[in-house]
């Protein structure tokens, strides 16, 4: 069994058979055989050559866990090289739409509903955007208009309010929508997933001949607040070996930045929630 080696941000491995010297023309003998992947793109290189280099380390590399065990595939060897060990969350301000009218319009459309479904909680209540048909489609425009030529075939929802926005996506972009349900839901042979939300727990199904391996998905969800709900659909398409392009969602908390596990994909949001009105509450 390989013995393996932790390097900031990298996996070092000693004498593993998934990484023979014979494939590197840069391979010479050294002191220790010692192969690593580099920079999320595999390499046989050594780093007693001094060939690869360790990246710089942030927090969340260090929050990271290593990789201990050695991989039983190469197929898992090559997914889990080219995982990013820091997940992307772009608002679609910072992405190209600064100053584009309608993400006000449609930040003004949401509703904030104070301690629903519990104490302390902020709800944002998409419902009232769903009345105003031009920020419904605006919503619906700028998620179809980025991913236009990202060749889609997949659009999964989670349910519920991933049930309203995913399948208009899903039609303009010519893709099959896949709806990720709550258990006991669907009615043929399904696999799960358990996850943790920011006041609660629950789980997700899929059937099990949703999507085809291969196959290119974005997941669509309402809102993002701790990333448990994207991260286990994620999983649920990975297992049956389809490729998570990103994850997107209307809302967005900006003050959890940085916190999420999203099994490195990166995520899109349109806007960030709105404030609680002073009168309200």
């Amino acid at each position: 069994m390989p013995v393996a080696l932790v390097w900031p941000t990298e996996i070092c491995y000693l004498k593993s058979p998934l990484y023979p010297p014979s494939l590197s023309p840069h391979w010479k003998k050294p002191e220790k055989n010692i192969y690593t992947s580099c920079g999320g793109k595999q390499s046989t290189a050594l780093l007693g050559l001094g060939i690869c280099k360790p990246k710089h380390t942030s927090r969340l590399d260090l929050e990271t866990p290593a990789r201990t065990q050695p991989f039983s595939t190469e197929r898992e060897r090559k997914k889990f090289s080219k995982r990013k060990k820091t997940e992307k969350k772009m608002f679609a301000a910072e992405n190209g739409l600064k100053d584009d009218p309608r993400l006000q319009a449609i930040s003004d459309a949401i509703r904030v509903i104070p301690h629903f479904p519990k104490p302390g909680i902020m709800f944002q209540d998409i419902t009232t955007l769903l009345l105003k048909p031009k920020a419904f489609k605006d919503t619906v425009d700028i998620f179809v208009d980025r991913y236009r030529d990202m060749g889609i075939s997949v659009v999964a929802g989670i349910e519920a309010r991933g049930f309203i926005f995913g399948p208009p996506i899903a039609l303009a972009l010519g893709a099959k929508f896949v709806p990720l349900r709550k258990p006991r839901k669907l009615p043929g042979k399904v696999i799960s997933e358990a996850y943790v939300l920011e006041y609660g727990t629950d789980c997700l199904e899929m059937h099990v001949d949703a999507v085809q391996p291969g196959e290119r998905a974005v997941i669509i969800d309402d809102l993002v607040a701790t990333g448990g709900t994207l991260s286990a659909a994620t999983r649920l398409l990975e297992r049956m070996e389809a490729e998570v392009v990103e994850c997107a969602c209307v809302i967005g908390l900006p003050e959890v930045k940085g916190q999420h596990r999203l099994n490195g994909k990166p995520l899109y949001i349109l806007v960030e929630p709105r404030p609680v009105e002073a009168d309200c509450c």
